[in-house]
């Protein structure tokens, strides 16, 4: 009898470890990191699958921009394409989640990108917090960007989007995803929102930088819990993390 009670606990205690999961962003690195141009991959999709169904990121050299979405990885190559990766695909940085809406926003219209930022801040519950979203949908305008493999010595991230390739789709249905991340967050992540689009026939896509949309429904998960995971390479060790990177991630973000 005590080993069954035994048993039964630890199955709890198990399932109580995986439905907290799921209210946890994990995060690869950090975006100072990334900014300053430490592009080698170090974890595996596979393994950023395990901890989430929806997320974005970058690959090794950073190959084109990830999406995340119903548990499978993309890359969105430097000519606006996206192609599935393979597990064994590594990453220097990645942020992804369990997905699960906790809020319905509906009847988002907005002119820009800035608009639309502007209209779901005014609807998190508090601004202190971290949330997902997926919105899909008709888009009228969604502007994305992503970028070639880079080369040894890297360049610094603000360097290398001044020549970015952008591409734009007008009328196009897809999903927009990311995250909002509080500002304390800014020397781990983009403090604010970080979003990236698929289209449905999962095509094309990228980083956005600029979007129109009317009547759109807007799908927030509350993510409380924040798990980090650092790098233990020698470039990283040797990083002087210490700045303001406030200014790059306008920089690259925009």
């Amino acid at each position: 009898m005590k080993s069954f009670i035994r048993l039964l606990l630890a199955l709890v205690l198990a399932t109580a470890a995986r439905a907290a999961d799921r209210e946890t962003l994990t995060q690869f690195s950090t975006i100072p990191a990334l900014l300053a141009g430490l592009y080698d991959g170090e974890w595996t999709c596979a393994t950023v699958l395990t901890n989430g169904d929806l997320g974005l990121g970058t690959f090794d050299q950073l190959d084109g921009e990830m999406i995340v979405l119903d548990g499978r990885c993309y890359r969105t190559r430097s000519d606006g394409n996206v192609a599935p990766v393979a597990g064994g695909e590594k990453t220097p940085f990645a942020c992804v989640t369990f997905f699960d809406a906790d809020l319905v926003i509906s009847n988002l219209t907005a002119g820009s990108l800035a608009e639309a930022l502007t209209a779901l801040d005014r609807k998190v519950p508090s601004p202190n917090l971290a949330y997902a979203l997926r919105m899909e949908g008709v888009f009228a305008l969604v502007k994305t960007r992503s970028v070639p493999a880079q080369q040894k010595p890297y360049r610094p991230l603000t360097e290398v989007v001044k020549t970015q390739p952008t591409f734009e789709w007008r009328n196009v249905r897809g999903t927009l995803l990311g995250f909002r991340c509080p500002a304390f967050a800014k020397e781990l992540n983009v403090a604010g929102w970080h979003l990236h689009f698929i289209t449905a026939d999962r095509q094309h896509g990228g980083h956005v930088l600029d979007l129109r949309l009317a009547n759109q429904t807007a799908q927030l998960d509350l993510t409380p819990a924040l798990r980090q995971n650092l790098s233990t390479n020698a470039a990283y060790l040797q990083l002087d993390l210490s700045g303001d990177s406030t200014e790059a991630v306008r920089k690259v973000e925009k």
